[in-house]
Parts: C-alpha cells; sequence; structure tokens
C-alpha cells in the first residue's frame, strides 16, 4: 500500500494556517487505496477531527510513509533520512538562510520535490495557486492599510471599514466588506482634497490578478496606461481609477531608440531603463508590485526617484545594476503635479509589495514585514522605516512575505485541487533507489531538485551561485 504523510507546519510563522491537501482531497485518496497519516495541528485552518472522519491516521510518527508533503520549508531536525519530500523549499537561489536545510537533505539522501518548481499535468505550475492568493491578500492588506494611513493624514474614508485579510473567515467575507467600502465610494465620501484614489498594478500574473480580483469590488475603472494621468486629473471621486503596467508600458530603450522587445530586454535588461518615475508614479495613490525582478534589471522606481517625487533634491539610489533614474536621466527634470492642498508632499499613499523583494524593483523596500504588523511608513527624507505609523510624512509599506496563509482555507482548497491528481504518481517514489530520466512524468520530473545526496542536473548550478554568493 502507498503510504503519505502532511507534516505539521512548525517552520517560522505561528501564521502558517495551511496545508497542502483539504479533508475531502484526503478522502479521494484514502478511497483510492492511498493511507494518509496526518500530523496532528491545533493550528491547521481544517481540524484534525475532520481528516479523521475521512479516514486519514492521526499521527506523530511519518516513518512509514514514503513521501511527505507540507507548505514551508522543514527545519533540519525533523528532516527523516531516504524519504521523498515535497514542500516549498526557497533554495532555487541559493536563498541562504535555506542552504543549511538544502545541505541536510543531500546528506540524508532525501529527494525533493519543489512545489516551485513543479507544474500539474495540464502545465499549470504549483505556485501560481499561492500567487494569486498572495495578490488577494495583498490587495486586501493594502486597502486596510490606506485607510489607517489617511485617518492618521487627517481624512476619515471607506478604508476605514476594511480589516486584514485573516480578520474574515472567508475570501467571500472580505470581499463584501470591500464592496460595502465601494458603495461608501458611490456615494463621495472620499474626501474632496484627496481626488480620485488612482492604482497601479506592476505586471498582470497571476499576483497581479488576483490583486486586481479584489479591487474590483470597489467601483474601479480601469483605463489604459496612456489615459492613467488624464483620469488621475479629472476623474470622478466617486469612482477609483487603476491601470496595469507590463514592461512595455514603462521600459524605454537608453538609446532613445523607440519600441520595447522583450528578447532583447531578456538578454540585454542593461539596454533599458524605466519611466514609470516620470510618467505613473506623479499621478499614483498606490502603487501594486507583483512583477519579479532581477539584479541586472532597471528598477521602476529607484530611491532617487522617490526623494524627487517628494520634493528633495538627494540623489543617493541607482535604478538597477545598469543606470539610473536621478541626476543622469530625465527623473530629475521632471514636472510634479500640485498635491499640497492635502498636506501631503506627493499623491503617492501607499505600496504594497507583494512580491516582498528587499531592495528590488521598488528600492525602497526593505525587510519584509508581517502579519503582525505589516505596515512601515518610510521617510523619504531620513531613508528610515517607522513600524505601525500612520501619521507624519512618508509612504506606507506593506510587505508581508507570507501573505497567501492569511487565508488558508481557501488556499489549501485550491492548492489541493492541483495537487490531489499527482499525489497517486508521487507516492511511488523511493528515496532508497536510484533516480531514472524519465521515471516521473515531465511536470514532476523537472520539480526534483535533490536525489541520492546529488542536486539534480538542472539544479547543479546552486553550488556555483552558492559559491559566488558565498553561501
Amino acid at each position: 500500500m502507498k503510504v503519505i504523510a502532511i507534516r505539521r507546519e512548525n517552520y517560522g510563522t505561528l501564521w502558517e494556517r495551511r496545508a497542502p491537501l483539504n479533508p475531502t482531497q484526503v478522502k479521494g485518496l484514502v478511497d483510492a487505496g492511498i493511507q494518509v497519516i496526518v500530523q496532528p495541528s491545533a493550528r491547521r485552518a481544517y481540524p484534525d477531527k475532520e481528516y479523521k472522519k475521512v479516514g486519514a491516521i492521526l499521527e506523530d510518527d511519518m516513518s512509514e510513509a514514503s513521501l511527505i508533503i507540507g507548505i514551508k520549508q522543514v527545519p533540519i531536525q525533523d528532516l527523516i533520512p531516504y524519504k521523498t519530500y515535497s514542500f516549498f523549499a526557497h533554495v532555487i537561489k541559493a536563498q541562504p538562510d535555506n542552504m543549511d536545510m538544502l545541505d541536510a537533505i543531500l546528506k540524508r539522501n532525501i529527494r525533493l520535490m519543489d512545489w516551485e518548481t513543479m507544474c500539474n499535468y495540464q502545465g499549470t505550475r504549483m505556485d501560481s495557486v499561492f500567487g494569486r492568493f498572495a495578490g488577494l491578500s495583498g490587495m486586501l492588506d493594502i486597502l486596510h492599510g490606506m485607510g489607517l494611513r489617511l485617518l492618521g493624514l487627517g481624512f476619515n474614508s471607506p478604508f476605514m471599514h476594511i480589516a486584514a485579510p485573516h480578520s474574515y473567515p472567508t475570501l467571500a467575507s472580505a470581499c463584501a466588506a470591500v464592496k460595502s467600502a465601494g458603495d461608501e465610494i458611490t456615494h463621495g465620501l472620499i474626501h474632496e482634497q484627496l481626488g480620485p484614489i488612482t492604482f497601479v498594478f506592476l505586471g498582470d500574473g497571476a499576483v497581479s490578478k488576483g490583486a486586481q480580483y479584489v479591487l474590483s469590488h470597489l467601483p474601479v475603472e480601469f483605463v489604459e496606461p496612456s489615459k492613467f494621468k488624464a483620469v488621475a486629473q479629472n476623474g470622478d471621486r466617486r469612482k477609483v481609477y487603476a491601470t496595469v503596467l507590463r514592461r512595455q508600458h514603462h521600459m524605454v530603450r537608453k538609446s532613445g531608440e523607440p519600441g520595447f522587445s522583450r528578447e532583447e530586454y531578456g538578454t540585454h535588461p542593461d539596454r533599458y531603463r524605466s519611466i514609470f518615475a516620470e510618467e505613473f508614479a506623479p499621478w499614483t495613490s498606490c502603487i501594486v508590485n507583483a512583477v519579479l525582478w532581477t539584479y541586472d534589471q532597471p528598477r521602476t522606481l529607484s530611491l532617487a526617484d522617490t526623494k524627487q517625487l517628494f520634493g528633495s533634491h538627494h540623489h543617493n539610489g541607482t535604478n538597477g545594476t545598469n543606470g539610473t533614474n536621478g541626476t543622469d536621466g530625465p527623473a530629475s527634470k521632471r514636472q510634479r503635479p500640485d498635491y499640497s492642498s492635502t498636506g501631503l508632499k506627493h499623491r503617492l499613499i501607499a505600496i504594497s509589495d507583494i512580491t516582498a523583494d528587499p531592495g528590488g524593483s521598488i528600492e525602497l523596500s526593505a525587510d519584509s514585514t508581517s502579519i503582525e504588523k505589516p505596515f512601515d511608513l518610510y521617510n523619504v527624507d531620513t531613508g528610515k522605516f517607522s513600524p505601525m505609523t500612520f501619521n507624519g510624512d512618508g509612504i506606507l509599506v506593506c510587505s508581508v512575505a507570507n501573505m497567501p496563509s492569511q487565508l488558508p482555507t481557501e488556499a489549501t482548497d485550491l492548492f489541493g485541487e492541483l495537487l490531489a491528481p499527482l499525489i497517486p504518481e508521487m507516492a511511488t517514489s523511493d528515496a532508497t533507489t536510484p533516480l531514472v530520466e524519465g521515471q516521473f512524468k515531465p511536470g514532476l520530473q523537472k520539480s526534483i531538485i535533490a536525489s541520492n545526496g546529488k542536486l539534480t542536473p538542472d539544479f547543479e548550478y546552486i553550488h556555483k551561485l552558492r559559491a559566488d554568493n558565498g553561501v
């Protein structure tokens, strides 16, 4: 009989209440003849009794299982030799915090099948589900934060009635609260000094679409990037406005040659710079950052850009490894809109950095915030953050690293929908035997990072990354 185990989440944050499978999905596996061990957890969104009711075995000991699955990383002391594990390992970029765990996986001859690199049989990435939930949670967080920030600036607003996402029992109840706030916006309850509230979404992938779904419960009008400035200046306060930016909308060649080439950008990102700070940031109330960034790419908003937007003439940040958006480019010469009637130095109220990428495409984003303390106020002049502060000069920043865990029930449900059909094949994995090319279907085979004490060929580059980064 095939035996799998669902481990108790005990890595890092106390907020991790997700599971890889819900009780209904476990029942399907049990009915198919697979024995499922579930480590008891009083913190899990679905209670233990629901798993037991469908035939799972509640047991701390997982030694009988050949496959052990979870969500977050596994503490080194809990790694059982010669087992197959599947979880979000966060090792493919040689992340320093997880290299000791990877070393233990190799030393103990564990086969690691990483959710981050796995696709289901239809080619859907397993991490896309939690990407969407990061967007959902990130948007709820920043709407909640905007209510607090505007109150700190002296403005009551409909956003005050939107709570943090983990305060709601379901996504539907959270969206109902957003819709209720939207009804107040429709009735003209955004203060006239604030003008229409505007949102810019950076990226249009799963994360961005999740965030856009939440915003759709407000009276929102999505406009083309070319029309964004006009609606920010002359739009109706009884609605909010949003635009979605892809790279071609704000990345331009440094040479001045018109056009954007995705292929060229992929191989030579240093040939481009972002005009986001000139063309979009001055008209934005809230930035929602949902696009991945690498160190060789130009930044969307540098520290120098931010200082310019807030009227300071200091320049101490770069716009990526190559090129700047500071004194060397048009960013230093832009004309800023007059927004002084609000008591603010700039229209920009808040940034939701859902990527939680410190010093990334939004350079001012520093360390990730937490679910307990999701907001920092960034002082542009000093470059310092004040946790959970809502009054005074600055930009409210939210950059929670584990946003999907704030909606644990639905996140578990949707992840399990993708995962459950894969489990029968995954359960055949025997980490005591050599891994054979083509042993699993492509979406699973390509997810295997380590086996038999070695990194698999597709992931041997991690050794070089570690050497280059000294980890």
